[in-house]
């Protein structure tokens, strides 16, 4: 008896270290969504509750991928963002840079590497154009592998989410609001292959306060951030 409880514990221990999850894209194209927002931005609530309620879709992770970038350029109005990073305005500005969207602004939507207003009108997004192929990635602790068929140079982009973060204003446009965010990018690596391949550490998620994670994992080419494929998934506890 005292031999068996010991054995049966290590059981455990190993399968649980083991235990791996796996995202894996269609064959068709993912619909990427970007929103780019910020607390201090009084117009930013509307299009975060109506990118938060696409949670409860059942195309959620299967036909499309949403994700809220924090920018910083709202900072300055007396209230600091704890979710933003100079990263992500930085992103949208290379953006634009690169000719896919006319201007910088919150709220501001990016579709597959497009600029898009269509959820003021609450339209649906147009059927995917292109098969890209599958973008598949296995997640073992904090350890991410990711495959992709390619012959040419890609960046492998793999964003932690938030879901169900509370914060209290206390300044700014949005002064005594309490909001409650999902989709929230907590942390962006960025990795580069030349043969469709990666192996990258993601951070420990005891880091952050969410009461849920989710990846978001998508890839572009060296030069332009449009988005090729794109998959994703709620990480398990």
């Amino acid at each position: 008896m005292y031999r068996i409880i010991p054995f049966l514990l290590l059981m455990l221990t190993s399968s649980q270290s083991a235990f791996t999850q796996t995202f894996t894209s269609p064959q068709e194209q993912t619909h990427l969504i970007e929103l780019y927002s910020s607390q201090g931005c009084s117009s930013c609530p509307p299009a975060e509750r109506w990118i938060s309620s696409l949670r409860e879709s059942s195309k959620l992770w299967k036909s499309y991928i949403p994700l809220v970038f924090h920018v910083d350029y709202w900072n300055y109005l007396g209230w600091k963002d704890p979710f933003s990073q100079t990263a992500y305005s930085l992103r949208q500005r290379t953006y634009k840079q690169q000719g896919l969207i006319k201007s910088v602004y919150t709220p501001g939507f990016i579709v597959n590497g497009n600029e898009w207003r269509g959820w003021v009108r609450q339209k649906t997004f147009r059927p995917p154009l292109n098969e890209p192929g599958v973008l598949t990635a296995n997640l073992s602790r904090q350890t991410l592998n990711a495959h992709y068929k390619s012959d040419k140079p890609l960046i492998l982009n793999v964003a932690i989410l938030g879901f169900d973060l509370h914060t209290q204003v206390l300044n700014g446009e949005n002064k005594g609001r309490n909001f409650t965010e999902n989709f929230i990018v907590l942390d962006l690596i960025s990795r580069y292959s030349n043969n469709g391949q990666w192996d990258l550490k993601i951070m420990d998620l005891a880091s952050f306060k969410a009461e849920r994670y989710a990846l978001a994992i998508w890839i572009n080419d060296v030069e332009s951030l449009l988005p090729i494929q794109a998959t994703g998934g709620w990480i398990d506890n």
